[in-house]
């Protein structure tokens, strides 16, 4: 079993047990997406959510500390999603605009070791960076791939937001 399976299994997993905090945040009308590889993993009428488990990231006096998968320990100024999120998020919007449609609000959730953190997108390029990753995320061989790096003094602990 690759990187990536064993991953992807706890992602799913943990939305699933997600699903009543975020559904106390958002409104118990949230649902969650029953599509394998959905962009957003939860949505509602107005908001659609993605949810990262990151178990290796701790938020320790107003940081967030990294373990690598290797031992080695940084305290990060950026958490990074696939760019390809940002990009769903963007053209839905654009659709809803040309049919003169109400746009949706996107959410980026971070679970730290069972702490919520959220970033809601916004297309500003003050709060995020764009970077080209090249390695392995997890099939045993190396992708290029773009990844939106959110810096986290723009990443918010998710008990205070306010819809």
């Amino acid at each position: 079993m690759t990187q990536f399976d064993i991953d992807y299994r706890k992602g799913k997993e943990s939305e699933i047990k997600s699903l009543p905090d975020l559904q106390y945040v958002f409104g118990e009308d949230l649902n969650l997406d029953p599509e394998m590889f959905a962009h957003f993993d939860y949505h509602k009428d107005n908001i659609m959510c993605e949810l990262k488990t990151r178990d290796d990231i701790k938020f320790i006096d107003g940081e967030f500390h990294y373990t690598t998968r290797k031992g080695y320990k940084m305290i990060l100024d950026s958490i990074y999603f696939d760019a390809i999120k940002m990009r769903f998020a963007y053209q839905y919007n654009k659709r809803r605009r040309l049919k003169n449609e109400k746009e949706k609000r996107f959410f980026l959730i971070w679970k730290c070791n069972n702490e919520y953190f959220y970033w809601e997108l916004n297309w500003g390029k003050v709060e995020y960076f764009v970077e080209e990753y090249n390695r392995d995320f997890g099939h045993g061989y190396k992708q290029v791939r773009d990844v939106i790096n959110v810096k986290v003094e723009f990443i918010k602990p998710l008990s205070t937001l306010s819809l």
